[in-house]
């Protein structure tokens, strides 16, 4: 039986997968790795009203979909999740009174704008606004440290 390099590709990453099961079923995988997610980082995302209203948030991703949440003015919602090796990818339905607006919460480009650590957990934060959506690496009194990436229709 011989292997080509696509072979190769899907043992290495399904011993990846294999390594990353044992290690988190094991009550001692936060001694040896600095993230509950074994190998791979874990990550809370933060979404925080700035709203003088409640707004509505729709949460999905191509494996979860984790419905309606409302979040009331300077009331945060907040999930984690394991990264993938390839694809982590959540998106966002909002709706305030008669506006809607759709965005990535967490993809490629905001995974290398949020990624503080080079191993372990971390968190990536947004702030809702009347006037659009920011987002930061680290949760700074507002304007510092937060990007404006999109905004109400």
């Amino acid at each position: 039986m011989s292997f080509t390099g696509g072979n190769y590709f899907i043992i290495f990453h399904l011993l990846i997968l294999a390594f990353n099961v044992i290690v988190s079923s094991s009550t001692s995988a936060n001694s040896i790795f600095p993230s509950r997610c074994g190998l791979l980082t874990g990550w809370t995302l933060y979404i925080t009203n700035n709203v003088e209203s409640d707004i509505v948030v729709h949460i999905k991703s191509t494996d979860h979909d984790l419905g309606n949440h409302t979040i009331h003015f300077n009331d945060v919602y907040s999930w984690t999740f394991c990264q993938k090796i390839i694809g982590t990818h959540f998106t966002g339905d909002f709706y305030w009174g008669s506006k809607h607006q759709s965005l990535a919460l967490i993809d490629r480009e905001l995974i290398f704008k949020c990624r503080q650590k080079i191993f372990g957990d971390d968190d990536c934060y947004w702030l809702v606004r009347p006037d659009g959506f920011y987002v930061s690496a680290s949760n700074k009194p507002f304007p510092y440290g937060w990007e404006k990436k999109k905004s109400w229709p």
